[in-house]
């Protein structure tokens, strides 16, 4: 099949990119040519702009499949439907579990969408470009909504905030009492589950929430990922009044939910993730040289000011 990813520069772009030219496919990727990708060909355009979007649009073949992972708001999403669904046979985007209205209880793909107050500016945005890609016609289109990613070459500082931490002995500071539940999906697993929605026989428009597990609280996700690295668990709870600061100036999450129901997608398109947290977190935290986590630069200003909050109450 031939394929149009749009972004795929970093992260998730190189794991699917991986896999789909390990199955012979054809592979283009549109970015801002900052950066190429072995195997693929390159399309260069800023997405934000109209003119140059509109360029290749009508310049460029037919695919099969085109894969949006950088869409962050509706404008984005109306660039690019422009630009290319009278080229697409089938369009995928990737979206997230912070388009839902409501983390409580778990959303299932029929869930409101609007986003909540705990993802800010973020959420609503990507909340629009669902609604926009939701109300389009003569294109099946699949959205994927996973939870937090991790993985591999993940650029966002997440499961190396940790092991970065308890490595050395600091302490992480965990917002509120540590019971907030989370789920995860590792990169690889995004990766199959885009596939599997590629190469699906139907011509309808589907939405799939996408995870891996039946999530872990705050508490237990900074265990877990300091027994991976064999280091003492230094995480340390604390309440958002004796903090002083937002719950993502001095740790990668808020104090809040973030799981879904993820059944559909199994039962739909027979996906299944191949990592559960402990192989799956294993198998990122191989990837990096301990020595490096141990010795780069960390800027701890907040957490010692909390600390020392901490301290004196």
């Amino acid at each position: 099949m031939r394929f149009l990813i749009l972004g795929g520069s970093r992260f998730v772009g190189p794991a699917l990119i991986k896999l789909l030219l390990s199955r012979n496919n054809s592979v283009t990727v549109l970015n801002r040519g900052t950066r190429s990708i072995p195997g693929t060909q390159q399309l260069v355009a800023d997405r934000n702009n109209a003119d140059a979007m509109a360029k290749i649009g009508a310049s460029c073949e037919p695919f099969d499949v085109v894969i949006d992972l950088s869409c962050y708001n509706r404008s984005q999403a109306q660039l690019a439907w422009s630009a290319f669904a009278l080229h697409a046979k089938r369009w995928i985007h990737l979206s997230s579990i912070a388009v839902y209205a409501e983390l409580s209880p778990i959303p299932s793909e029929q869930s409101a969408i609007g986003s909540t107050a705990v993802w800010g500016e973020y959420g609503i945005n990507k909340s629009d470009a669902d609604a926009f890609l939701l109300a389009q016609s003569g294109v099946p289109i699949t959205i994927l909504r996973p939870p937090y990613l991790y993985g591999p070459g993940n650029h966002i500082d997440r499961e190396t905030f940790v092991w970065k931490r308890v490595l050395r002995g600091i302490p992480v500071l965990i917002p509120g009492d540590g019971t907030a539940a989370v789920q995860f999906l590792h990169v690889e697993d995004l990766a199959q589950a885009i596939l599997a929605a590629a190469e699906a026989p139907s011509s309808d428009t589907a939405v799939y929430n996408v995870a891996a597990d039946t999530g872990v609280t705050l508490q237990e996700y900074v265990r877990k990922l300091a027994g991976i690295c064999h280091a003492d668990d230094t995480g340390i709870a604390v309440r958002s009044a004796d903090a002083g600061f937002a719950a993502r100036e001095y740790f990668p999450f808020g104090d809040h939910p973030c799981c879904m129901d993820f059944s559909l997608i199994g039962r739909a398109l027979h996906w299944k993730p191949r990592y559960t947290f402990e192989k799956g977190f294993a198998q990122t935290y191989a990837t990096y040289d301990p020595s490096m986590l141990q010795e780069c630069a960390l800027d701890l200003t907040v957490e010692h000011q909390i600390l020392e909050r901490l301290r004196q109450s």
